[in-house]
């Protein structure tokens, strides 16, 4: 094993460079909620909504205290304030036995009925007829509803078909924001000068659902959106999307489509995202236009633009952290094309100079590199270097082929990463990367280990090769690799 991973150190030098989003910027929607519709802009559904709306604004303590007092298993429910509201604007009652049943699971009927008294909607219901059918017909006739979308009515609602009526229902009285996609700024003539997209809130919402690749694919951005505008929020950061809905969930959902303050809207806020200027260097074989560098082109990188948080949270301590490196030149490279964020260290401005200009007496590298692998994220579970592979697979590295700088200048930077990906473990994780690093700082033979740590695997060597003294510390990405699968 030792041959073979004396191999891997062949190409540890390379400098992975990272891929970010550009500049995404957002503009709120100016449609009318139905709390507030201006009379020369109010829609129908806004207008025809007001006598709900008007009895929700004057709903007092008083008024809710009563409604709860109805029934028997609200007093401690996380949901009792949006059951009273709704209770006391008579779009769902409790059971005859005086129970709300708010962990009960609530029928697709019931879903279309509340929906529908939300919008203003009051039919009657002709004897003889199932209590949903009228309301079912109104919401087909609306569009909040498709044909054949509800095979049964008195089957439960799943937590995913509800995002999609919610999603129609607000659209009938709310612009929903639709500017996802935002243009990078390109200050400086380059290839990239038509900018670069990506949809940063897409991707935000997403980092809080780590079951979002459940969802059903024509039902995702319905979710998203609903995320997006506060109507919904998941638990444990996941959404459920097959799970069924609950009675108090509906009515949470309803309360938020009446009243715009009670959502929270998900959007980044300032501390999650971070400027960034690429550096002024393109070496040709590792950042040029070909992999999507571009010079001294800025972006604002937002947590969402990753395609995993502890990505953004890696991305985030390179660049919160970069005071700590002290001594030559730092260059911070960013690369649309592979999706990569990296830091290469040069001893001096003499160094930078030879590498950047691409030196005609040889090539020239940095010696001292910190790289995430972020393509990585994109390949196929079983196929060589995605992140399930415990040989290839590994997410970031930190690499040395001059441990004496390393370790004076780029440790106490490091370090700081360390914690990132090993928070409570990081002191031990720490004892490794010294020992190894050690090696290499006196002179002893090359030595190689494999170890797991908050659910990481890392592969580290430090030593004298035959390429010289070396360091390297390669972390895989948390949970992919467990202590039947780690590399032996």
């Amino acid at each position: 094993m030792k041959k073979y991973f004396k191999k891997i150190t062949a190409y540890i030098l390379a400098v992975f460079i990272i891929t970010a989003l550009a500049v995404p910027a957002f503009a709120e929607g100016t449609g009318i909620s139905a709390d507030n519709p201006a009379d020369e802009n109010a829609t129908t559904a806004s207008l025809r909504m007001k006598p709900l709306t008007d009895k929700y604004n004057s709903l007092t303590q008083t008024d809710l205290d009563r409604e709860l007092a109805r029934y028997t298993d609200t007093a401690a429910h996380w949901g009792r304030s949006y059951i009273a509201r709704i209770s006391a604007l008579e779009i769902i009652a409790g059971y005859t036995d005086g129970r709300f049943g708010p962990n009960d699971k609530l029928l697709a009927g019931q879903y279309i009925l509340m929906l529908v008294r939300t919008l203003g909607f009051k039919p009657e219901v002709p004897q003889g007829t199932p209590y949903y059918q009228p309301f079912a017909d109104i919401a087909l006739k609306e569009g909040l509803l498709k044909k054949g979308e509800i095979a049964d009515y008195t089957k439960p609602m799943t937590r995913e078909l509800a995002a999609s009526l919610a999603r129609r229902a607000i659209g009938t009285y709310e612009e929903v924001p639709a500017d996802y996609f935002v243009k990078g700024s390109d200050p400086y003539p380059c290839k990239g000068d038509k900018g670069f997209f990506d949809n940063v809130y897409v991707g935000y919402q997403k980092l809080k659902m780590t079951d979002y690749t459940s969802i059903t694919s024509s039902r995702l951005q319905d979710v998203i959106d609903c995320y997006r505008m506060g109507l919904l929020t998941g638990s444990d950061n996941k959404f459920s999307p097959k799970g069924t809905l609950t009675r108090a969930e509906a009515s949470v959902i309803i309360v938020k489509l009446i009243d715009k303050t009670m959502r929270a809207e998900s959007i980044p806020a300032s501390d999650e995202s971070f400027k960034w200027k690429n550096s002024v260097a393109n070496n040709g074989s590792y950042d040029n236009e070909a992999e999507g560098f571009y010079e001294n082109k800025e972006y604002t990188l937002y947590k969402g633009l990753f395609p995993m948080m502890e990505i953004w949270d890696t991305a985030k301590a390179m660049y919160d952290n970069r005071k700590l490196i002290s001594g030559g030149k730092t260059d911070f490279l960013f690369s649309e094309g592979n999706k990569s964020f990296s830091i290469a260290y040069f001893n001096d401005n003499e160094h930078f100079s030879k590498y950047s200009n691409n030196n005609p007496y040889g090539l020239i590298l940095p010696l001292n590199t910190v790289g995430m692998a972020v393509q990585r994220t994109q390949i196929p579970k079983g196929q060589e270097q995605s992140l399930y592979d415990n040989g290839n697979g590994w997410l970031y590295q930190i690499s040395s082929y001059e441990t004496d700088k390393y370790n004076k200048y780029l440790k106490s930077y490091c370090c700081e990463l360390l914690k990132v990906w090993f928070g409570s473990e990081y002191e031990q994780a720490k004892k490794i990367h010294d020992q190894y690093l050690g090696y290499a700082l006196n002179d002893q033979s090359w030595k190689s280990g494999v170890y797991l740590l908050n659910g990481r695997q890392i592969y580290v060597i430090g030593g004298r090769s035959e390429s010289g003294n070396s360091f390297a510390f390669q972390v895989w990405a948390k949970g992919f690799i467990t202590k039947e699968t780690m590399l032996k």
